[in-house]
């Protein structure tokens, strides 16, 4: 059995541009994660970025430390994604992305022993939201991804790599890897210079551990862990009322609603064939504006094809 670790990464970014490449523990942010993947064994390691003269500097980067490049569309990963699979032999992928870069080996060893655990398709810590966002580890059987690259026309199916199989669970076998505790408001990743404040500020400080996400969380204090963003988020225990706190397959979302820091009410998606079914409470001096913002929450969520009408609670 071979497997293929793909570090998905560019300059090209919208709201932070350049960022795989600003300096993190003293050097590239990219740089910094990929030594953290180094000590991973029994899988081969491959940065796939765009074939844009701005991502030659990624390129060059990934080089200097020795991890081989794969190189396609700007638009097209999963034509990359199955470029690099063409050129590197595996019989299933782990799929990471590069404004990840306090990602934890130890999670995805865990996230690749419950996919061959299972047998499934395609198996991740994001399908249901527990482990902190900046920590995504998602794994796919080498055959399925062919097939998506194959078959897959949808535009954010073909940007974003593997909806083509999360959205279709009658036709692949799909596994969850679910943290022990609820964890999922926490951001570790970097898509603003807020957050890449943030996440320097962990690996400066000694807070970020290089061995174990947990051992990360233990460090951070209260305060440290509060979310910083208005809008839905992922809601922390004791935010969604007990009956609607549980978490079922294929994929649910407990999501809070914040303004100005403040939690102004709650809402359950529960997605399934990439229909999303919500619940919520939100107070009606919110409702417009909380209405404007679950319908961003859920546009930038690939598993989210569309959503039921809002029944509110």
């Amino acid at each position: 059995m071979k497997v293929l670790c793909i570090v998905q990464a560019r300059n090209g970014s919208t709201r932070l541009p350049g960022k795989v490449l600003m300096e993190l523990g003293g050097r590239p942010m990219l740089e910094f994660m990929l030594d953290r993947l180094s000590g991973i064994g029994g899988m081969d390691l491959v940065v796939a970025t765009s074939d844009r003269l701005g991502d030659d500097a990624v390129a060059k980067c990934a080089a200097s430390i020795c991890v081989p490049i794969v190189r396609g569309s700007e638009t097209d990963v999963l034509k990359r994604f199955r470029t690099a699979l063409d050129r590197y032999p595996a019989d299933h992928v782990v799929r990471l992305t590069a404004d990840c870069p306090l990602i934890d080996p130890t999670l995805v060893g865990a996230v690749l022993e419950r996919h061959l655990s299972t047998g499934a398709d395609y198996t991740s810590n994001t399908l249901i939201r527990t482990h902190p966002d900046g920590l995504d580890v998602e794994v796919v059987r080498a055959a399925a991804l062919r097939t998506a690259d194959r078959e897959a026309t949808d535009a954010a199916e073909r940007e974003h790599v593997t909806p083509f199989l999360y959205r279709r669970p009658d036709r692949f076998e799909l596994a969850a890897l679910v943290a022990p505790g609820r964890y999922g408001h926490l951001r570790w990743t970097v898509d603003t210079a807020d957050d890449l404040d943030r996440v320097r500020w962990m690996v400066a400080s000694g807070t970020a551990s290089h061995d174990d996400w947990r051992a990360t969380l233990r460090r951070l204090s209260p305060h440290d862990r509060a979310s910083l963003t208005d809008g839905f988020e992922p809601a922390v225990p004791g935010e969604v009322p007990e009956r609607f706190d549980r978490f079922d397959e294929p994929s649910d979302r407990l999501v809070t609603y914040r303004v100005d820091g403040r939690q102004e009410g709650w809402a359950r998606l529960t997605i399934d064939d990439g229909v999303a079914t919500v619940e919520s409470d939100i107070a009606a001096v919110h409702a417009d504006r909380a209405e404007h913002e679950l319908r961003r929450f859920t546009a930038e969520t690939p598993q989210i094809v569309r959503t039921k009408e809002v029944a509110r609670t």
